[in-house]
């Protein structure tokens, strides 16, 4: 959880934010960019205090909006988690990226006599239908959405996806108004995720998303 100061025309902000998969971003790591002045008319501020609230109703305001973000985000942690993973397979099956030679993070013993022609092919149309359902859509429980973490591991048992999700390292966390922005890479030299960028809105929907 955070908790946010207004002080005069400054934003002080401890605490955590849990991402899921994302990553825990601590204190260091998250921003708000807007001034105090900008932040009052937010429209979760205006709609809740109005535009000339004080310094302690803006701090309360604003620790009480981003805790139940991200407790939402914690309620919905499979849906986060599997559009996260979708959202980086897609970019590794787009340039069919040779995980494989990628110390650490293979399984040998689950790779094909040829990964090349074996791993992405014979799995197109699933994995396309999965990219489907979770694109620009929410993640916020109010859709039935397949187990995309379940397929990926039953479909590529040879990429180590447990070693991949323990290295993953959170790199900034932006709060905004009604959305949150978050950036992390992976620690395989970067080979998967650098500087994966998205940003969640209040229905949890992936709305940006690059990487690399």
């Amino acid at each position: 959880m955070v908790d946010i100061q207004i002080r005069g025309e400054t934003v002080e902000i401890s605490g955590s934010f849990d991402m899921g998969y994302m990553g825990r971003y601590e204190a260091g790591l998250i921003h708000i960019y807007d001034e105090p002045e900008s932040l009052r008319h937010w429209g979760f501020v205006t709609s809740r205090l109005g535009p000339d609230c004080t310094d302690e109703a803006l701090s309360a305001c604003l620790t009480e909006y981003f805790n139940a973000f991200e407790e939402k985000i914690h309620r919905n942690r499979k849906q986060v988690n599997d559009c996260f993973l979708i959202q980086t397979f897609e970019d590794m099956e787009a340039c069919a990226y040779p995980y494989w030679e990628i110390d650490g993070l293979t399984r040998e013993e689950y790779l094909p006599a040829d990964p090349n022609e074996d791993i992405y092919a014979p799995h197109w149309d699933e994995m396309s239908s999965l990219e489907t359902a979770y694109h620009d859509t929410p993640n916020d429980g109010s859709l039935d959405k397949p187990d995309v973490e379940a397929i990926l591991r039953r479909n590529f048992p040879s990429l180590n996806w447990d070693a991949l999700l323990k290295s993953i390292q959170p790199e900034h966390l932006s709060l905004k108004n009604g959305e949150i922005a978050f950036q992390c890479s992976d620690g395989f030299g970067e080979a998967l995720l650098c500087g994966a960028y998205d940003i969640l809105d209040e229905d949890l929907t992936f709305t940006e998303w690059h990487n690399h």
